[in-house]
C-alpha cells in the first residue's frame, strides 16, 4: 500500500487520494474507506465539527506506554527520517509501510489518521499512549522547537539508557538465583530418590544411630512417600514467592524494599536510580520544561517506590519556592538513604553555580559507569557466601551419613 501526496482534487472530497494497486488494476479511494475497509470496529471517517468539538482531555488513550524493542527500532529510524528532511506524515507512511510489527503497524496507521487530520505527533502519540508521558514532554518541545529529530534521538538515548539500568539488576540477580534453585533442586532431589536408600541401609544395620542421621533419614523416607505431593508444593511456593515480591504490581514493593537492604544490592539500586533520575532531569531541563513539571515527571518513570515517592516530595517541596539544599536538609535522614553524599552536594552546587542540567548530565554519567562496575562485579562479590551456603549443605550430609559408618566401623573393630 503506498500514500501519495495531496493532488489537485474537487474541494468536496476531505481527505487525502491514494492509490491500491491490485493485481492489474489501480483503485483510487480515500484514506478513511481503506481504514475503514481494514479495520472496521476501530476506525470512522471523522468529520470537521466532530474533530474541532472533539475534547482533548476526555480522549480515551488506547495502547501501551511499554517501549517495545519494535517502537525503540521505530523511532531510531523516524529521527533518520526527520533530520534528513522529510516530513512527519511521509515518514510515517514510509514506516508503516516496512514496520513488520502487526500491532505497531496498526498503530502507525491510526496515528498517520489523525496526523493527516492536523494533530500533531505529540498529540497523537499521547492519544494512543505510543510512549511513557515525559517523553512525549520532549517529543513535544521539538515541535515547538524545531528540532524533532534530536529530540527523538534522545528519547532513543534514554530508552537505551534505561533498558541498561535494568538489565545490570537482572544479570546481578541472575548469578545468585541461580545457585540458589541449584542448590534447592538437587537438595530436594537427594532427599526424595537419595536419602531413602541410605535409610533402608542403615535400618539393616545393628547399630546406634546419631540424631543427625535420624533426622536426614526421616526427612528421606517422608519425602519419599509423598514426593508428588512435595515437589509441586515446593516449586509452587517458590513461584509464588517470586510473583509476591518482584512481579505482582500490588506487593512488589516487598521485594523492592529487601533489595535495598541487602548490602551489595543497595549499591547497584542506589547508582541505577540516581544516574536515571540525574540524565533525565537534565535532559528535559535542557528541553525547556519547568524544573517543577520536569521533576514530577521523572517521578513517574523510577521503578522503585521510594525513589518515586522521594522525588514527588522533592517536586513538591520545589514547587514551595525551597531549594534542592533545603530539600535535602529537610529530609536529610530519607535523603542519606536514597541520594549518596556526593550527588547531594555536586547537585547543591550546579544549582547554585546555574549549571544544574549540565551537572546533573555529568553525575548521570559517572554514577551509570559506577553501577555499571558493580554489576560486572556482583558474582565475585556475592561468590563467598554463596559458597559458604553451598558448604553448609554438603557438610550437612557428609556428616549425617559418615557418622553412623564411622559408629559401624568402630564396633568390628572392637
Amino acid at each position: 500500500m503506498a500514500f501519495l501526496q495531496k493532488s489537485n482534487t474537487t474541494e468536496q472530497e476531505s481527505s487525502v487520494l491514494h492509490t491500491v494497486k491490485t493485481g492489474e488494476f489501480d483503485i483510487k479511494s480515500s484514506i478513511f474507506d481503506e481504514i475503514k475497509e481494514a479495520y472496521p470496529d476501530k476506525v470512522t471517517q471523522p468529520t470537521p465539527q466532530s474533530i474541532k468539538n472533539t475534547n482533548k482531555l476526555n480522549r480515551k488513550k488506547r495502547g501501551n506506554s511499554h517501549v517495545t524493542k519494535s517502537k525503540r527500532t521505530f523511532l531510531d529510524t523516524f529521527a533518520l527520517l526527520i533530520s534528513s528532511g522529510m516530513g512527519i506524515s511521509t515518514s510515517l507512511q514510509t514506516l508503516h509501510k516496512n514496520i513488520q510489527d502487526t500491532a505497531l503497524k496498526k498503530t502507525l496507521y491510526s496515528m498517520l489518521v489523525s496526523v493527516e487530520n492536523g494533530s500533531s505527533l505529540s498529540q497523537t502519540m499521547t492519544e494512543h499512549n505510543f510512549l511513557p508521558t515525559f517523553l512525549i514532554s520532549i517529543i513535544r518541545i521539538g515541535e515547538e522547537s524545531g528540532n524533532l529529530a534530536d529530540k527523538i534521538r534522545r528519547t532513543v538515548i534514554t530508552i537505551d539508557k534505561d533498558k541498561k539500568r535494568k538489565g545490570q539488576l537482572q544479570s546481578a540477580l541472575f548469578y545468585p538465583v541461580f545457585v540458589m534453585a541449584l542448590v534447592i533442586v538437587l537438595g530436594v532431589l537427594t532427599a526424595t530418590f537419595i536419602l531413602p536408600r541410605i535409610g533402608q541401609v542403615f535400618s539393616n544395620m545393628n547399630v546406634k544411630l546419631p540424631l543427625l542421621t535420624k533426622i536426614l533419614i526421616q526427612v528421606g523416607n517422608f519425602m519419599g512417600t509423598y514426593w508428588y505431593i512435595i515437589l509441586p508444593t515446593i516449586f509452587g511456593i517458590l513461584t509464588l514467592i517470586i510473583m509476591i515480591l518482584f512481579i505482582i504490581p500490588a506487593t512488589k514493593k516487598s521485594g523492592q524494599w529487601l533489595l535495598f537492604h541487602l548490602p551489595v544490592f543497595k549499591d547497584l539500586i542506589q547508582m541505577s536510580e540516581v544516574s536515571r533520575f540525574s540524565y533525565n532531569l537534565s535532559m528535559l531541563l535542557n528541553s525547556g520544561i519547568p524544573i517543577t513539571k520536569a521533576l514530577f515527571s521523572v517521578s513517574e518513570i523510577h521503578d522503585y517506590y521510594m525513589y518515586k515517592k522521594y522525588i514527588k516530595l522533592m517536586a513538591a517541596d520545589i514547587q514551595d519556592g525551597k531549594s534542592f539544599h533545603n530539600t535535602f536538609s529537610i529530609n536529610q535522614k530519607l535523603t542519606n538513604k536514597l541520594f549518596p553524599f556526593a550527588a547531594q552536594e555536586i547537585i547543591t552546587a550546579g544549582e547554585e553555580s546555574g549549571k544544574l542540567p549540565e551537572v546533573l548530565e555529568q553525575l548521570g554519567e559517572r554514577y551509570e559507569e559506577e553501577s555499571d562496575q558493580i554489576s560486572k562485579n556482583i558474582a565475585v562479590l556475592l561468590e563467598p557466601a554463596l559458597l559458604i551456603i553451598v558448604w553448609l549443605g554438603v557438610v550437612f550430609l557428609a556428616v549425617a551419613i559418615l557418622l553412623p559408618i564411622y559408629s559401624l566401623v568402630g564396633n568390628f573393630q572392637t
